[in-house]
């Protein structure tokens, strides 16, 4: 046992190592910070609007205007634009060093190739929680600046559960760029299938899934069916949990939820996990057999350029 657990330690390290590498590529990239920095304007530019057209909204309702309520609005931008960050994350990330032949080289050093696709994945991981904290951060600190509302113990455990399943949802399209990565010939392929994946669910998944139902039914408006559908997509899970309706995208099928999702201060966060736990359950678990998907292909993948 003493001898397998030495054997181990070189495995992790190797793994941490590159997982520091891989950190320190990415966060020094400029096109990665100009992403970054494009995202972060988005987000600043909603959560600005949220404060005084939310304002507004609340004084002709005669209710209150929260951090939560500010929170809610910005839910949509982020549901659609964060899985981009993902995307830039993994999809050049194992054809670059291919091409290059870096691939290569680091493996004529004491390094397997599990070690290089589960250290990329751990810097990814990384990089992905810092940017979604970093991206949490923006809305709550222009929201409570602009509005001057105070932010309460229970706002600040909905904001912390916000950020682990939008960790996990982004988590989703990263490793499916991650895989595109390894069997794309090209980064420009690997780019351009996964901007039709981010379009495809994020965007306009909701009026193709009417349109599809629709012929199948024959209705206008098929509601029933649509709804069963729509559950096979990250975004209608991570709609679910964060605002409570069904589908986020464009034209997608409208809903009026009882529970409106993490930021529905009207109902309990147990009372929340209790109505929404299969969402949280799919988004938590949909990555891992991306993972294992992409780390089996990697295995088996021939790596010369």
């Amino acid at each position: 046992m003493s001898r397998q657990i030495k054997s181990m330690i070189p495995n992790v390290k190797n793994i941490f190592q590159i997982a520091q590498k891989e950190f320190a590529d990415i966060t020094s990239s400029s096109l990665f910070l100009a992403l970054i920095a494009t995202y972060t304007l988005i987000i600043f530019a909603f959560s600005y609007r949220s404060v005084y057209l939310g304002e507004y909204m609340v004084e002709q309702s005669g209710g209150e205007f929260t951090l939560m309520s500010g929170f809610r609005s910005v839910t949509w931008q982020i549901g659609w634009f964060s899985p981009l960050i993902g995307i830039a994350l993994g999809f050049d990330t194992i054809v670059k060093e291919r091409k290059s032949g870096s691939l290569n080289v680091l493996l004529t050093h004491p390094v397997f190739r599990d070690n290089i696709i589960a250290g990329k994945m751990v810097g990814i991981m990384g990089v992905l929680m810092t940017v979604i904290i970093f991206s949490t951060i923006v809305p709550a600190g222009t929201i409570l600046m602009l509005s001057g509302v105070s932010m309460s113990e229970t706002e600040f455990i909905r904001i912390i559960v916000s950020i682990i399943f939008n960790f996990f949802y982004v988590l989703i399209f990263a490793e499916i760029a991650i895989l595109l990565s390894i069997v794309s010939n090209d980064a420009e392929d690997s780019l351009v299938y996964n901007v039709i994946i981010w379009l495809s669910i994020c965007i306009v998944s909701g009026s193709i899934i009417i349109a599809i139902a629709s012929i199948v039914t024959g209705q206008s408006e098929p509601f029933e069916l649509a709804s069963k559908m729509v559950t096979v997509s990250p975004l209608h899970h991570y709609s679910e949990v964060s605002v409570g309706d069904i589908d986020l995208s464009w034209g997608g099928v409208n809903s009026e939820p009882v529970i409106k999702g993490i930021f529905d201060t009207r109902f309990t966060i147990f009372q929340w996990f209790g109505e929404f736990w299969p969402n949280l359950l799919f988004l938590i678990i949909a990555p891992l057999p991306l993972f294992i998907l992409s780390f089996l292909t990697f295995l088996r993948r021939d790596i010369d350029a």
